[in-house]
């Protein structure tokens, strides 16, 4: 299948790059790719250029498609650059979808993230693995520490949050910038100590949504006595729920009887049926009523296992079942 510059896949590799052939096999996908400019800016001065230097691929895994692995094979350029005061000769061309020595886009990482943060890393490397994705769990690993969180020290509005890095053993305290809700600092421990150090660098801070925790209370009222302190949405419908649960506790009674859709005073009387077998169930049912019988048509008898309740054995049983039961 081939593709002309013009087919519009900027929402998979952005307005400078176009599909211009695929490849698919019965275990993968190739998609190759190349840049619809030549020209570019260096990183370094700033300095567009034209001038081509050279040309190589890049080999980058992405989002599986249809459960094969799929691979992104893209032409870079490299450009001399025409600033003579600029100490970098030659530079590589960007990608909008992979930074530089990756060997997969940007999506890809995502979405591995994503499965691995409900999982143990071995476990997301088998899940993605069904899903066409090629990923060790050492690989899974080194994502992770490559995540880094670039503070602000000018920000106004954070939301502070306890999370648990080792669950029910060890705990963070989490800061987010309240703009796009992204975190910019995760420090150590809950009890307010580290906060208290990282709001000393953080004086613009007027707005703090946090949880109930009376330590961070305290942390934000010791360092930031003038900024305000509101209850996030989640612990403010946590307190609301409370509230009704012990309203509804103390005004309701612990039992509610209904029938026919009418609340009763008091318990209804039980009444005893007898449920009688419905004979049509059995109509075009077809069933050999007859004895079983060998090979030489002799009727087979059944052979009944008498038990002895009163023998050691069942008896043994009996005060095992009794032991376990206490």
């Amino acid at each position: 299948m081939k593709y002309s510059p013009s087919s519009d896949n900027s929402l998979l590799y952005g307005k400078n790059h176009f599909i211009y052939k695929t490849e698919e096999s019965d275990d993968r996908i190739d998609i190759f790719l190349k840049s619809s400019v030549h020209s570019c800016k260096c990183p370094f001065c700033g300095v567009e250029s034209s001038d081509l230097h050279a040309t190589y691929e890049r080999t980058l895994q992405d989002v599986p498609i249809r459960c094969k692995p799929t691979y992104v094979h893209a032409n870079v350029f490299k450009y001399n650059c025409v600033n003579a005061e600029c100490s970098q000769k030659v530079f590589m061309e960007p990608l909008p979808f992979a930074s530089a020595s990756q060997v997969r886009t940007d999506s890809l990482n995502a979405l591995v993230l994503a499965v691995a943060m409900f999982m143990s890393n071995e476990g997301a490397s088998t899940v993605l693995s069904l899903m066409g994705v090629t990923i060790s769990n050492d690989t899974i690993q080194r994502l992770y520490d490559r995540i880094e969180f670039k503070d602000d020290p000018d920000v106004e509005a954070v939301g502070i949050d306890d999370v648990a890095t080792r669950k029910a053993q060890t705990y963070a305290t989490a800061i987010y910038d309240m703009k796009d809700h992204h975190m910019i600092a995760l420090l150590e421990g809950r009890d307010g100590a580290s906060l208290k150090e990282w709001l000393k660098c953080h004086k613009k801070i007027r707005m703090v949504a946090r949880d109930r925790a009376s330590a961070y209370a305290s942390a934000i009222n010791e360092v930031l006595p003038e900024c305000t302190q509101v209850a996030d949405r989640f612990h403010l419908m946590q307190n609301l729920l409370d509230r009704m649960k012990e309203i509804f506790k103390n005004e309701l009674p612990s039992t509610i009887f209904i029938r026919d859709g009418v609340v009763l005073d008091k318990a209804p009387k039980k009444e005893t049926r007898e449920k009688a077998f419905d004979e049509k169930r059995l109509e075009g049912i077809s069933y050999d009523n007859s004895p079983p019988i060998d090979e030489n048509g002799t009727e087979i008898k059944f052979k009944s296992k008498k038990r002895d309740l009163n023998s050691t054995k069942y008896k043994k049983f009996a005060c095992s079942r009794k032991k376990n039961s206490n």
